[in-house]
Formats: structure tokens, sequence, C-alpha cells
């Protein structure tokens, strides 16, 4: 998933006050109708290549599984692949930067995938997950860290789980692909 992490610099310079709001519900939204809007809001003032970058990030935040679900693995490979330390009923592995990434399980059951930095802590799956994919929150510390989001593909992959989430190369091609989902739910909205 270089794709998507590599994308964050290209988002980065275009995150700010103004658009923080635009950019979390273009990323975390499980509305389609919601993504869109918050999509074509922004294309007044940020630049293509970065909108590309935020659907491409959008999907791959899509593709991580929500809690709870299985590894592919046992827990033993997991720690010795994703290199996890065990502390209790958590295994755990940090970032360059002083996040990190928690994983709790029970066997190969993934009960929840927390992310801590400093004195926070954010549970990666909005509970109930019927709004957002990703809790709204670790947006801006997904965007502003160089590393997170890469540990956290590198720990999903390391589960055994499968990853490989739809990658678009221009807008036109998101809009096109979710074209017929947003006339539908636009249609039951009136």
């Amino acid at each position: 998933m270089l794709t998507a992490a590599k994308g964050l610099c290209r988002i980065r310079p275009h995150y700010d006050e103004d658009t923080r709001y635009l950019f979390q519900v273009l990323l975390t939204a499980t509305s389609v109708v919601e993504a869109n809007i918050a999509l074509d809001l922004l294309s007044k003032t940020v630049p293509d290549k970065a909108l590309v970058a935020t659907i491409n990030l959008r999907e791959a935040l899509k593709s991580i599984p929500s809690t709870p679900f299985r590894m592919a693995v046992d827990e033993q490979t997991f720690m010795r692949v994703g290199g996890m330390v065990k502390d209790l009923a958590s295994l755990t592995c940090a970032t360059t930067d002083g996040y990190s990434i928690v994983v709790t399980t029970a066997g190969n059951l993934v009960l929840d995938l927390i992310v801590k930095y400093d004195c926070e802590k954010h549970f990666w799956t909005p509970i109930p997950r019927t709004e957002d994919f990703v809790e709204p929150e670790l947006i801006e510390h997904l965007i502003e860290s160089e590393y997170l989001f890469a540990g956290v593909v590198d720990v999903i992959k390391s589960m055994g789980v499968v990853f490989n989430p739809t990658l678009y190369l221009s807008v036109d091609d998101w809009h096109l692909e979710y074209a017929r989902e947003t006339i539908e739910r636009l249609d039951g909205l009136f």
C-alpha cells in the first residue's frame, strides 16, 4: 500500500483548519453521498493530485476490516511476522514517530485495533460502524504522521489478511465507480 502511504505527502499541504472536516468526511464516511459532497467541496481549493491521493487513501482505509475479525495466522506467527510485543492481553508495536499500534486478540480473533499517542487512545473501528470506516479523530494523526498509516497496513498484512484496495487514477474514475450508488441514495432522500 505504498501508493496510499506516499499520497499522504500530497494531502498534508492542503489539510488545514478550513479543510480538516471535509477531508475527515471524505476519508471516513460510509455514505458515498457524503463523501461525494465533501469531494466536490474540496475540489474548489485542493488540486486533483491531492484529491486522487485522498480517494486512494479512502479506499485503503475502507479495505481494513472492522473489528472483530479473524486473522489468517495464529497469534504466535502474527507476533513473529509483525514484530509485535505481548503485554497481558494485547500485542503492541511502535512507529518511529512515537505511535503505538495495539491489537487485542483472543487466539486468531482480532478484538480491537487501537492507536495510542501520548495520553490519547483511539479505537480504529468506531462503535457502531454505521457512519464511518475509521474513527474520525484518527484522521489527523494518519495524515500528519509519516509512519502511522504504513505501520497499520504492515500490522494488517502480518495478520495474513488480504489487503488489496482499489486504486484510482483520477477523480472522474472514482465518480464513475460510485455514480449509480450516489444517484440511488440521493433518490432515496427526495
